[in-house]
């Protein structure tokens, strides 16, 4: 029976549902390619959320690597996706500082700037005062999620400014009687859950915690001794919890995670299994903790990039080669790919056009 392929007609749902299974480089391919009206479906939000897809931002000095973790590693070719860093850094990559709604904050010293790494659009904050010697970044929000902040904080100079988006202005958090300056912070980039930011002071072996909402600080006890400045303690959430992994001898792993405050709990321990003979006596440190229990791992010794997932105690391959950095300088994030522009989160300039508008539209209204 011969059919008329002319005659035959696949429903745009079908075919939305099809799309949105892509991986992220043959859908921008796509976007370019199609007519103006298969454009704009894919452009609306019902789309994206069908899509949910989730991502791995990776910061380098040469380019931004954006790590497609849904595609198997024999596909080489949709694996990773390579941006243009969306400001000169001078012979310097940004630190990734945290992500929402898609889109991620970067910052490379007294700069900050949201960029969606799907779109590619950017928008640049306010300016800091420039600051030298130890830095820290944190963002998150607090009792709702248009209460946005940015928090730099200075130890040398026991120091903390904010960047509220409902005001679109920096302010100077009161941090004297915290000493701060006498900490020393893990890793320069704070870890957001719950409402709380959270960093690792490394001679003290505990955390300093942020309350963003109240914009309050303190000091939560960790269950273990932080050792060698050599080896990496990420922080990451599991369940919807402030979690940790601590190496253990062996060249395993214990996860610990905070359900309540100060109060700890192995939940997994894990070993690496399967890995290349060349890699078996080199130790791999985590970089960052993903969903779905799995680590994105790194080894300083070889450049190599994997995700383990400890779950099946498998790993994938990353063919990403990263060398002659410090452990504290690889950062990732997960994030989820989505059509937020960064302009929609400065909540303070969407307020203003809008009562810019109101206002146009009452004179409109008026009769003489």
């Amino acid at each position: 029976m011969f059919i008329d392929m002319a005659d035959f007609h696949i429903p745009d749902d079908i075919i939305c549902n099809i799309v949105a299974w892509l991986p992220t480089k043959p859908l921008v391919r796509f976007f370019q390619c199609v007519s103006k009206y298969w454009n704009r479906r894919l452009c609306e939000p019902n789309f994206m959320k069908l899509r949910s897809r989730k991502m791995i931002f990776l910061p380098t000095y040469e380019n931004l690597k954006l790590i497609d973790d849904n595609v198997p590693s024999d596909n080489t070719s949709d694996l990773i996706v390579e941006r243009c860093h969306p400001f000169d850094t001078k012979l310097s990559k940004p630190n990734v500082i945290g992500a929402f709604s898609g889109v991620v904050l970067l910052a490379w010293r007294e700069y900050f700037v949201l960029y969606n790494p799907f779109t590619g659009a950017t928008k640049q904050l306010p300016r800091l005062s420039m600051s030298f010697g130890r830095i820290a970044r944190g963002f998150g929000y607090g009792a709702t999620p248009d209460d946005l902040k940015i928090f730099r904080i200075c130890q040398d100079y026991n120091t903390c400014d904010v960047y509220n988006f409902r005001e679109g202005s920096w302010s100077r958090l009161n941090t004297s009687k915290y000493h701060i300056m006498y900490l020393y912070f893990k890793y320069n980039v704070g870890h957001f859950v719950n409402g709380f930011l959270y960093w690792i002071a490394y001679f003290r072996s505990m955390l300093i915690a942020i309350n963003v909402n109240d914009m309050v600080i303190s000091e939560i006890c960790l269950p273990f001794q932080i050792g060698s400045e050599l080896i990496l303690n990420p922080l990451g959430t599991m369940d919807g919890y402030l979690c940790s992994l601590q190496p253990i001898t062996n060249g395993g792993f214990d996860m610990w995670v905070m359900k309540e405050e100060n109060q700890w709990s192995i939940i997994y321990s894990f070993q690496l299994a399967g890995l290349p003979l060349n890699d078996v006596d080199l130790p791999y440190c985590a970089i960052r903790i993903l969903e779905r229990r799995r680590i994105l791992m790194w080894n300083p010794h070889s450049g190599n990039l994997i995700i383990y997932d400890t779950s099946k105690a498998s790993y994938k391959t990353l063919n990403i080669s990263i060398e002659g950095q410090y452990l504290d300088e690889v950062q990732a994030l997960e994030y989820v790919e989505t059509l937020v522009s960064p302009l929609d989160m400065c909540f303070e300039t969407t307020r203003r056009k809008c009562k810019g508008n109101k206002r146009r539209n009452n004179k409109k209204k008026r009769v003489f």
